[in-house]
């Protein structure tokens, strides 16, 4: 039943190469609201997290407010994997055109220096597959990617392809350690997702949304053991299902290395994202349980 399984999802995601490849991006936008909207409607269990999240998070917001963005989470988490799955068969001037990434090259520039690691940050919105993917096109900076592995080993291998086609490399986040120490000595890039549920009794809790968030503190310890500047970047979908790069750094130039300034640069970077989500609430991954763990 596992190997039927594994091909059955190989199946699936090939046939959404296939659709990726060929549909026009409108098209793929249209069909992207289609399928996240059907999973809105038969997953329940995923569907029931996103509300009570919302529902947290903006109080103020009626039930209509509440079901109608967590919907649209979901069909933006659709037409994110659609566009992901068409990455390696897109040109670079065709990529410049899907995402206006100017500034974000001139800050990029500007703070890079050659004998300097940096720290890429974003989380899961808009369409963050495409950030990663565009700052090694189009920066020439090597760029390691940590990621949480997928447990169908068939899917990871189809995701990672895509992520690694153009130079980027891939490390799973379970022995990431001594993979990040080398690259950002080397002076090259460390790409990872901040958004996540971290561990309960060994990363840090601080405020998301009105409550206490168990957070990963490896970026803001990496920021200050190694001085390493820390840039946070989301491509935020615009009506016209083009992106918009939103690049900035998270400036740590008054704190040294302790674990009160280890904190203290987590809610930094956390609050950005948090302002990020508020103008767009739509375009964050609202059905992940963020809040599961719980400070003593």
């Amino acid at each position: 039943m596992g190997k039927i399984n594994n091909i059955f999802i190989y199946f699936i995601l090939f046939v959404f190469k296939i659709i990726s490849i060929v549909l026009p991006r409108k098209c793929k936008t249209m069909l992207g609201k289609i399928i996240g909207s059907s999973i809105f409607f038969c997953w329940k269990y995923r569907r029931n997290i996103a509300i009570e999240n919302l529902t947290y998070s903006f109080p103020e917001k009626s039930n209509y407010e509440i079901k109608s963005i967590a919907k649209r989470s979901f069909q933006s988490l659709a037409i994110t994997f659609l566009e992901f799955f068409s990455f390696n068969y897109i040109s670079k001037d065709k990529l410049k055109n899907m995402l206006d990434f100017e500034e974000g090259f001139n800050l990029i520039s500007k703070i890079k220096t050659d004998d300097k690691g940096m720290l890429f940050v974003s989380g899961h919105f808009g369409n963050w597959e495409l950030v990663a993917f565009a700052v090694g096109i189009f920066t020439n900076i090597p760029v390691t990617i940590i990621v949480k592995p997928q447990a169908n080993k068939i899917v990871d291998a189809e995701l990672n392809k895509i992520r690694t086609s153009q130079g980027n490399k891939i490390v799973s986040m379970y022995n990431a350690a001594r993979t990040i120490i080398t690259e950002i000595k080397s002076g090259n890039a460390i790409a990872l997702l901040v958004d996540q549920a971290a561990t309960g009794n060994v990363d840090v809790f601080v405020d998301f949304f009105g409550r206490p968030a168990s957070t990963f503190k490896v970026v803001a310890e990496l920021a200050l053991r190694y001085k390493l500047p820390l840039i946070m970047g989301f491509a935020i979908r615009q009506q016209d299902g083009k992106y918009k790069a939103d690049i900035v750094e998270i400036d740590h130039s008054d704190l040294d290395f302790s674990q009160a300034n280890v904190l203290e640069l987590t809610k930094r970077h956390t609050k950005h994202l948090e302002n990020t989500i508020c103008k767009h609430p739509e375009q964050w991954a609202w059905m992940h349980k963020r809040w599961k763990h719980y400070p003593k």
